[in-house]
């Protein structure tokens, strides 16, 4: 009885896998690149703790954008750091105009820190626009020029990410599941999103109007969770019916640090698992697929002992749609078709990595940037 269970569950798990597989597939084919050439008012905004190693890159980067200067500003939201963040940060403000330093209030008395620093700095942003990147993370000099060109009649913008990594072939097995890990997750989150499905994006390369920003009530609906400012504030849109694009012009793509060992991968990945319980409420169909995702991905090794032919068989049919999908989104994102060579290593690793990272962010186990 158990056998025909599992047997059954893995076979609509495998079918409900597929169907979003050949989804993003085409979504990634039928993707749109035409840009517009307005220059309305921007606000990038920053949220920021104990970020002194690296926001001065991207503070930098920042203030050589290829966008017109009068045309954007830098708010740097400073959340009570404790090292040389905020000493940095005024500097820059001291020596470029449109940068702007908000010292944070409140982080003793919110859940998600984070989502009250955006607020403050959201609150006294000027532009039409928001756009947001995370303090650790490194943007071209065409980046605002790039996000707001692909900007037509959508609230929410979504940008491409991935770590970024001096050497491919030097860097240890961490580092490489992580990269592998995030491109397939982005090549979905895009496929996803230009299909019509808002299931998945990252706050380290967004952006949305901020008059839709205050229609949704901003991050009052969802303050309570900790994390979620970028993908919960998504389902927020969607509820609304607002219009959500992907951006896919190279210039447009963000990078942001690797993590440092494999501790510091689980945490974060699980942080941004324990949304996925609340996705039952704010995305339904989304919740389903990651159910899909979860038992798809271990269920076959299991059948292996018991039902050798059918789990040899679902193995078969996601290995062959997966590679096909990751190689497509590999020549999309103009990304090196090599990488896929890592596949086996990730595919064989991503069963315990599912469901550890699954459990630790059901509980709530992560520990967040101190």
């Amino acid at each position: 009885m158990i056998i025909q269970l599992l047997s059954i569950l893995t076979v609509i798990s495998l079918i409900i896998y597929l169907y979003y597989m050949i989804l993003f597939y085409l979504g990634l084919k039928n993707r749109k690149t035409e840009f517009n050439h307005s220059k309305p008012y921007v606000s990038v905004i920053i949220a920021a703790r104990n970020e002194a190693k690296n926001i001065s890159y991207l503070l930098t980067s920042l203030a050589n954008q290829t966008y017109p200067a009068e045309k954007y500003e830098v708010i740097i939201a400073d959340d009570n750091s404790q090292d040389e963040t905020q000493t940095i940060v005024q500097q820059y403000c001291d020596k470029w105009k449109n940068f702007k330093l908000v010292n944070v209030i409140g982080r003793d008395k919110v859940i998600s820190p984070k989502k009250n620093a955006l607020s403050q700095a959201i609150e006294k942003a000027k532009g039409d626009i928001v756009l947001s990147t995370d303090a650790d993370c490194l943007v071209g000099k065409y980046w605002i020029e790039s996000m707001i060109a692909s900007f037509d009649e959508n609230d929410m913008m979504i940008g491409f990410s991935r770590t970024k990594l001096k050497d491919w072939k030097k860097t240890n097995l961490t580092k490489k599941f992580e990269h592998f890990d995030f491109l397939a997750m982005f090549f979905a989150a895009a496929g996803a999103i230009t299909s019509g499905k808002y299931f998945s994006c990252s706050g380290q390369n967004i952006a949305y109007r901020k008059q839709s920003f205050q229609k949704v009530g901003g991050f009052e609906k969802i303050k309570h969770l900790i994390s979620g400012d970028d993908v919960n504030l998504m389902q927020l849109f969607r509820k609304m019916n607002m219009k959500v694009m992907f951006a896919f012009t190279n210039h447009s793509y963000v990078y942001t640090q690797p993590v440092k060992d494999l501790y510091t991968l689980l945490s974060q990945r699980s942080r941004w698992s324990s949304n996925s319980k609340w996705q039952i409420i704010l995305n339904p169909e989304f919740f389903l697929y990651l159910l899909s995702v979860f038992f798809i991905t271990f269920l076959p090794f299991i059948l292996l002992f018991v039902f050798w032919q059918l789990a040899l068989g679902v193995l078969l049919l996601k290995i062959s749609s997966e590679l096909l999908f990751l190689r497509y989104g590999l020549d999309v994102f103009s990304e090196d078709k090599n990488k896929l060579m890592f596949y086996p290593t990730w595919f064989i690793l991503q069963p315990l990595y599912i469901v550890t990272v699954a459990i630790m962010g059901g509980l709530n186990i992560f520990t967040w940037k101190k």
